[in-house]
């Protein structure tokens, strides 16, 4: 399945007794972290994944593998009932080395400036905009027309850079933009935003931007079409192969618990309680392995919390209650926020439709042929290519449109995101002769908090996750908000002649029509974190507080959710994490 030699991975019990380094997840973040912090081949690197090293062909083709409900490399989690909906929802990660890089839609987008640079005034120092850039530089290598001030660029840059015989150090990680819209509804919208008062911002990613406007969206995909987790981009064969004497990845293993001892004022972590990740009955097998150095919780916005609670870090209350003897009062597992979006939807011809492959079985083969030789199609996944950000304190409020005497600039924080898709579901995708378009109306900036609690004692089982969507009333008027500008570019496309009939789509933009709709189109984003968030359970080194060896760097720590897709921030965190961890070492 991983196209490396036998020897690029370890088994539990061939695992050293001790190492300087510990990374307990291999996802999206823990990727990075291993990858940095074994670049001394001095220092002896184990990274723990629960799931398998899996990059096999069709792991990599886009449409194939951005299935979170249908990929082998998803693991499925539930909710406790949601308000909102009244139902659980579910939940999908990415299980594999590489976590949900390998399923997601591959958007590359860090977030707005402006928000990063107000996690810094309310007491984050170190990660506002321009202390993050360089992180966000270093992995990157961008792929498109871009300014090298705010990017990892290729191209002429580097030829000019090579005829000054200047040395550049260019990322892993590669994003691109989709040749053109293969859909032509998206630039239908493309028009009808810049109609409304949104125009073309031509790089999201450039903090010198205005964040507000329509783009196309960076993609983290090579030029054969292949899909680039962090595994791929960051745990290459290469690298596996020159640091195996150094760098151990241990998949389809669990961290079980950290072991703690108390000195002084402080907790140190001596060791952790390893084991595999599906225990049979009569093999229960566990290690304990020691640190030397430190140990980097890179498990998402459920597992690190989920470990540090075990370890008998959190709530005093809910340790207590679940009989685990309390280290250290923190809330952790608490601040959880997520995404929540809600679905508009429209019947379109079936040729502007992703469901053309589903209900034309000759299309989807000539699809495929393309996608072989060329590299190109509808196997690229081109569902979304472009968004609309807008900020509601600019729009206007009853037609939730941009406010004539309201201006944004480079540091507004836009707080709503539309996203034409060329796909829809439900009783569109029932209708065999007809294709869906649809808009997902995105809340980027909640208010509302969940919380991640242990449902056991048991490693193994999921925690109860509580998302409390809409739990504060702002965000449900900022959602509705939302909700009417996207009936505004649906308005716009079938004004200028564009053929979309409602299907599930709001009936009117009155309040009690948009509640109802809400309620039954709404959905997760999939974007969970900030449940070890920095300030209340992490200092900004990313150490839990109270401790001297423990750091968390994943999507937990975020102060607040950014306004952004979470794999580029999440990866600046892990690029951040090993730069303080190596200074420490030093």
């Amino acid at each position: 399945m991983w196209p490396f030699s036998s020897n690029s991975f370890v088994q539990l019990n061939d695992l050293h007794d001790e190492y300087d380094y510990i990374v307990i997840g291999g996802g999206t973040a823990g990727c990075v972290l291993a990858n940095r912090l074994s670049v001394n081949p001095e220092h002896s690197v184990l990274l723990i994944e629960r799931g398998p090293a899996v990059d096999s062909w069709i792991s990599r083709v886009p449409l194939f593998s951005a299935s979170f409900g249908g990929s082998p490399l998803a693991r499925k989690i539930q909710s406790v009932t949601d308000l909102v909906t009244g139902r659980p929802v579910d939940i999908y990660q990415g299980n594999g080395l590489g976590g949900t890089t390998l399923i997601n839609s591959l958007f590359y987008t860090r977030g707005p400036a402006g928000q990063f640079d107000e996690w810094e005034r309310n007491g984050a120092e170190g990660w506002g905009s321009k202390a993050l850039l360089p992180y966000f530089i270093k992995s990157e290598s961008v792929q498109y027309e871009a300014s090298p001030r705010a990017h990892g660029t290729k191209g002429d840059f580097i030829r000019f850079c090579a005829l000054l015989r200047l040395r550049l150090v260019i990322g892993e990680w590669s994003n691109r933009h989709n040749t053109g819209f293969f859909y032509s509804n998206f630039q239908h919208c493309a028009d009808a935003s810049e109609v409304l008062g949104f125009p073309h911002n031509p790089d999201v990613n450039d903090p010198d931007n205005i964040p507000v406007g329509w783009v196309r969206f960076p993609i983290t995909r090579d030029a054969n079409g292949h899909r680039i987790s962090t595994a791929r981009a960051f745990l290459s064969p290469g690298v596996l192969a020159t640091r195996h004497a150094n760098l151990h990845v241990c998949p389809n293993t669990i961290v079980e618990r950290l072991v703690l001892e108390k000195e002084g004022d402080d907790l140190i972590a001596r060791s952790v309680i390893v084991g595999p990740t599906d225990m049979k009955v009569g093999s229960e097998i566990t290690k304990e392995v020691r640190i030397r150095g430190e140990v980097v919780l890179c498990a998402g916005a459920f597992g690190s919390p989920q470990v540090l609670l075990l370890s008998g870090i959190g709530p005093t209350e809910h340790l207590k209650e679940a009989g685990i003897p309390v280290l250290k009062d923190l809330p952790v597992g608490e601040n959880l926020q997520d995404h929540f979006g809600v679905f508009s939807q429209y019947f379109s011809p079936l040729h502007e439709s992703l469901l053309r492959i589903r209900h034309q079985p000759l299309y989807f083969i000539l699809q495929f042929i393309e996608y072989l030789l060329y590299g190109t199609g509808a196997l690229l996944a081109p569902v979304v290519q472009m968004g609309i950000f807008a900020c509601t304190a600019l729009l206007d409020d009853v037609r939730g449109v941009p406010s004539t005497s309201k201006h944004p600039d480079k540091n507004t924080i836009p707080d709503i995101e539309i996203m034409p898709l060329a796909y829809a579901r439900g009783l569109v995708e029932r209708d065999r002769s007809r294709g869906g378009f649809s808009y997902l109306t995105v809340l980027l900036t909640p208010e509302s908090k969940g919380t991640v609690r242990l449902s056991s004692t048991d490693p193994r089982e999921t925690p109860e996750i509580d998302l409390n969507y809409l739990s504060v009333p702002g965000d449900r008027e900022r959602l509705r908000q939302g909700l009417r500008l996207s009936m505004r570019i649906a308005e716009r496309l079938m004004e200028s002649g564009n053929i979309l009939e409602p299907a599930e789509a709001p009936k009117t933009d009155d309040d009690e029509a948009l509640d109802a709709h809400i309620k039954d189109q709404a959905c997760t984003t999939y974007h969970y974190s900030s449940t070890c968030a920095i300030g209340k359970v992490v200092g900004n080194d990313l150490k839990v507080k109270g401790t001297r060896n423990v750091r968390v760097a994943d999507a937990s720590v975020f102060p607040e959710i950014p306004a952004a897709h979470l794999q580029a921030p999440s990866v600046v965190v892990a690029e951040k994490c090993a730069d303080m961890v190596l200074k420490a070492k030093d």
